[in-house]
């Protein structure tokens, strides 16, 4: 039989069975069988203590199809045995879980016998009339008690509530910067080999009353001494979220996007677990408490979102919290920065909508500034020598980008008819959307652009108000850091635009004809490794 040998006293091992941990009764029965043919070979030396054998073998019964003659009086001594194990197992949960009456008759019969113990209440999702049912919730209760360090000082008293897989005593562990006084409250959160779990505070009277007072949800379950407070029915309200002051408010909204530089430069570096927990820890955070606040706008204030916002799902649409399990992303970059992009996207939406509901202005250019600077760092390439404010540009920004485009070839190609520029506007709209064309921007807006595919700069061009300001030179760097080589055209007539191209280290290597103008124009080449190249 398989199984485990244990010693007990009388120098004899006892085999018990290890291939069922929680048997039934019909296979101990059958067990004690087998165990009881080792009775021949030591006769009386297999009981443990408890059990004291006899002088002999009074009576012999014969195993039929097993040959064997063993005492009638140590089979019936080891079905005792084991069947008491059975039954011990079952009541301390190791073969079924205990039901809630039985949890919580055991719960207030340890009150009850205890005269340290002189009340007990519950709180948590077993008193929240609101919480759903399941086989996880916790038996969340307080003992108050007359003298915490008498109970403190017997770790092993808490047996009385059942085996324990495991625990942990917070209160002996406190965080460096919490201050825990021991002497009015201590902590016991316990995991049963049933299933169930208690989460048991010890707590002073004095503690206790203060405790209740701050949640409804508290309901008294033994006050032998009658001088806890009367609690009316169990409500949720004191969880309901709360509305925000117009400083709270922003405050969250300009820690989001703060936040949002430590992420970017993070993914940037490479760093991925600085980024995830500047992301989960810093961020997120700031989201959650706005969606909370939109659930709030949109019921009045009047319901709880739940630990962790854990029933938003409740109160938003389906797209809404879609989005938000978008923002969840595996530890890689991309599916970092597409995370970040859906957070940012989601807050900027929701921040304007809880704004409007409760009447405060939302910093919309705090947040264009702060999107705009964590789109320019996903653009930034690996290891540049200088940060540059160039993002990739948007469908949004076609018209503008347009515009710019017109009115620099309007102003440098004068030798050109305006109607050429201008009968080309629209086919070069639909040329930008499909093109790879990055924009220099800072707070006063798009102030260039550079279009640029496969090392070949198709144009380069700058607002006329800001030209001699050295965006035109930030946007040929960036180029540069993107690409180990870059070539141009250039009509050879725009000397202003040759000579800049040369001064930033491009030669001309040919002259051609361009077919569309009929004008003569330079093919410009720059070629290094990097920058510093």
């Amino acid at each position: 039989m398989d199984g485990v040998f244990k010693k007990h006293g009388h120098g004899c091992p006892l085999l018990l069975p290890r291939s069922q941990p929680n048997p039934s009764p019909i296979s101990l029965v059958k067990s004690a069988f087998l165990l009881s043919c080792k009775t021949k070979r030591c006769p009386g030396r297999l009981l443990p203590a408890g059990f004291p054998p006899p002088c002999r073998p009074w009576k012999l019964i014969h195993l039929k199809g097993e040959g064997i003659w063993f005492p009638f009086f140590y089979f019936i001594a080891i079905i005792k045995y084991q069947l008491y194990f059975y039954i011990s197992g079952v009541k301390a949960g190791k073969v079924l879980m205990r039901s809630e009456k039985e949890m919580m008759d055991r719960i207030i019969e340890v009150a009850e016998k205890d005269e340290r113990v002189r009340g007990v209440y519950m709180s948590g999702s077993r008193t929240n009339p609101n919480a759903p049912r399941d086989i996880f919730q916790d038996y969340d209760i307080v003992y108050v008690v007359t003298d915490i360090s008498s109970f403190r000082e017997d770790r092993g008293w808490i047996d009385v509530f059942g085996r324990r897989l495991y625990m942990q005593y917070p209160d002996a562990m406190p965080m460096p910067w919490e201050e825990i006084d021991t002497e009015k409250s201590y902590g016991y959160l316990m995991q049963f080999a049933d299933g169930n779990r208690i989460d048991l505070r010890l707590a002073t009277m004095e503690y206790a009353l203060e405790d209740i007072k701050k949640d409804r949800l508290c309901r008294i379950l033994l006050d032998k001494d009658k001088v806890l407070p009367e609690i009316p029915q169990a409500t949720d309200e004191d969880h309901w979220v709360k509305r925000p002051g117009e400083k709270e408010y922003l405050n969250c909204c300009n820690e989001f996007w703060w936040m949002q530089n430590s992420i970017g430069k993070g993914i940037w570096r490479g760093e991925i677990t600085y980024a995830m927990d500047m992301l989960n820890l810093h961020a997120r955070p700031e989201l959650m408490k706005m969606l909370t606040w939109y659930v709030g706008v949109n019921r009045n204030f009047s319901c709880s979102v739940g630990k962790c916002g854990k029933y938003l799902d409740k109160y938003v649409t389906q797209e809404e919290y879609q989005r938000l399990m978008e923002t969840y992303p595996g530890a890689k970059e991309e599916a970092i920065w597409n995370s970040v992009w859906v957070m940012c996207d989601l807050f900027d939406e929701i921040a304007r909508k809880v704004g409007d509901g409760l009447g405060y202005d939302y910093n919309k250019k705090e947040a264009h500034n702060s999107r705009l600077y964590l789109d320019c760092t996903y653009e930034a390439p690996r290891g540049a020598k200088k940060f540059y404010m160039v993002r990739r540009m948007r469908a949004k920004d076609v018209e503008q980008v347009a515009g710019i485009w017109l009115e620099g070839n309007l102003d440098a190609h004068r030798f050109i008819q305006e109607t050429y520029w201008q009968g080309n506007y629209e086919e070069v709209k639909g040329q930008l959307a499909q093109a790879e064309v990055y924009t220099y921007e800072d707070d006063r807006g798009i102030l260039g652009f550079a279009g640029i595919s496969h090392g070949y700069i198709a144009g380069i061009f700058v607002k006329e108000k800001m030209r001699s300001q050295g965006i035109g030179k930030a946007l040929v760097d960036f180029c540069k850091e993107k690409y180990p080589e870059l070539f141009l055209h250039v009509y050879c007539k725009n000397r202003k635009a040759v000579v800049f191209y040369e001064r930033e280290g491009f030669s001309v290597e040919k002259e051609q004809m361009d077919k569309n103008t009929g004008e003569k124009e330079y093919v410009m080449v720059w070629r290094g490794s990097r920058l510093n190249g």
